[in-house]
């Protein structure tokens, strides 16, 4: 079967874009989830739609399952192929087919890496404002797939508010467009957003056209230390009702300080809580906001707030948040398991101090990254995958951790997705009628279920 697959792939896209052999197919069989893996077919590296559109004819036309790849940077399986079948190796598609200065917009195909993209924006003076953290590897197929967000997403949203319009190939091979070129559309149903976050179960993501926005003149960083989490959490809803939109606000928790700390070989304070707010805009209103932002940090109780006044300092601020998550597994010796969840921002201070109330409860060490300006909290399990003990424990702390979210009225994703690793919970934040109009969904577009199937609990 694997032969007879391959060879029909090798007609479409050429002899040296088909892989088969085990120790060429090794790395697509997981993504940075690290728990989910699964052995291709084949995995085929096409280099225009309609090679894409021809791939998947054939699978479908032979119920094969279709798993759509780009870096393979996400932490939910969605990208590992459980079932065997054809991973479409997307990253060959990565040229950037236009970017109109006037009109504030670009058309990229699927596998540009995010952070090309951003450079080459950058000789224009604009930017896509979305910053998913994998920027120098993740391709924008995936994070549109993925509806990625990052540290920019409180002040300018996640990646569906930047998306104009998409080219898909659909689980038949047929290829349509959404969207248009245009800022503003009303035509009918809004296929982009049906597409954005779909995860690649309802077709495959070929080009996109994205809207942009000039770089702003200046910003300005501050750092502040809590001596609880919980203070630091306060601060965060102090500085909305104080008037201020930052740019960024990301809170560090102690085990993510004292990681860096050693693995950097750095000083920085080993309290608690770190928050960091960055605010950007013109240099007069930089200026006056970053003033603010410090009064704030300091009236909600920060024991010690730093502001960068040189580029050296901006950028040493930024290392606590840069390096927490490559410096845990390297202090803690490991595996970083990093689960996604979101928050009415009031509701902060109590789901920091709970989920460290829950993984103390089951034995598992927990750090917390957090996207504290829009309610998003990345709990950094610790845990030994080779132990099933440890791993069965951290399981139940990570579904206990999300029922306790949905409770409170969050989400248990902000922004990594559903993928494997979520599929059983979804039903319960979204509830059963919800779940079959999803499901309704997924079988008119792809009745055979070939596209990518076994994600997102559909």
């Amino acid at each position: 079967m694997s032969l007879k697959v391959a060879q029909a792939l090798r007609k479409i896209v050429g002899e040296n874009n088909v892989l088969e052999l085990p120790e060429d197919v090794l790395p697509y069989t997981l993504d940075a989830s690290i728990i989910y893996k699964g052995m291709p077919t084949c995995v085929v590296r096409p280099h225009s739609t309609e090679e894409v559109s021809k791939i998947v004819k054939f699978a479908n036309e032979n119920r094969i399952p279709v798993v759509p790849r780009g870096a393979g940077t996400n932490l939910v399986g969605a990208a590992v192929p459980p079932n065997g079948g054809i991973v479409v190796d997307l990253t060959g598609m990565n040229r950037i087919l236009e970017i109109n200065t006037v009109d504030l917009r670009c058309t990229v195909e699927a596998g540009v890496v995010h952070a090309k993209l951003e450079s080459e924006l950058a000789k224009y003076g604009l930017f896509w404002p979305p910053d998913p953290g994998s920027s120098d590897s993740c391709t924008m197929g995936g994070v549109i797939a993925m509806n990625a967000g990052g540290m920019r997403a409180l002040k300018y949203g996640t990646t569906r508010d930047w998306v104009l319009g998409l080219k898909v190939v659909l689980p038949n091979g047929e290829v349509i467009k959404t969207g248009s070129k245009t800022f503003k559309g009303n035509a009918g149903y809004d296929l982009t957003r049906l597409f954005v976050g779909s995860e690649g179960t309802l077709g495959i993501i070929t080009e996109a056209t994205l809207k942009l926005r000039p770089i702003p003149e200046a910003e300005s960083r501050i750092c502040a230390y809590f001596d609880s989490i919980e203070k630091a959490g306060v601060a965060v809803s102090k500085i909305y009702m104080a008037g201020i939109v930052p740019a960024a606000m990301e809170l560090m928790d102690k085990g993510v300080i004292i990681a860096v700390n050693k693995w950097l070989g750095k000083k920085f304070p080993e309290m608690d809580a770190c928050l960091i707010v960055s605010v950007d805009g013109s240099k007069e209103e930089v200026g006056a906001l970053a003033n603010k932002v410090e009064h704030v940090l300091k009236e909600s109780g920060a024991s010690q707030v730093l502001r960068a006044t040189t580029q050296e300092e901006f950028n040493e601020i930024w290392l606590i948040r840069s390096e927490g998550a490559t410096a845990l597994p390297n202090v803690t010796g490991k595996m970083n398991v990093t689960h996604d969840v979101c928050v009415p921002i009031s509701k902060l201070p109590e789901v920091f101090k709970e989920i460290r109330k829950i993984c103390e409860k089951y034995g598992i060490p927990v750090a917390m990254l957090s996207h504290a300006g829009d309610g998003n909290v990345h709990a950094i399990f610790s845990v030994n995958l080779k132990d099933p003990e440890e791993t069965a424990k951290a399981k139940k702390a990570h579904d206990e951790m999300c029922r306790y979210i949905i409770k409170i009225g969050g989400t248990i994703s902000g922004e990594h997705g559903i993928g494997i690793d979520k599929a059983e919970l979804l039903v319960e934040e979204v509830g059963p009628v919800a779940m079959e109009l999803m499901r309704s969904i997924k079988r008119l577009l792809d009745p055979n279920n070939i596209m990518n199937p076994g994600k997102m609990g559909v």
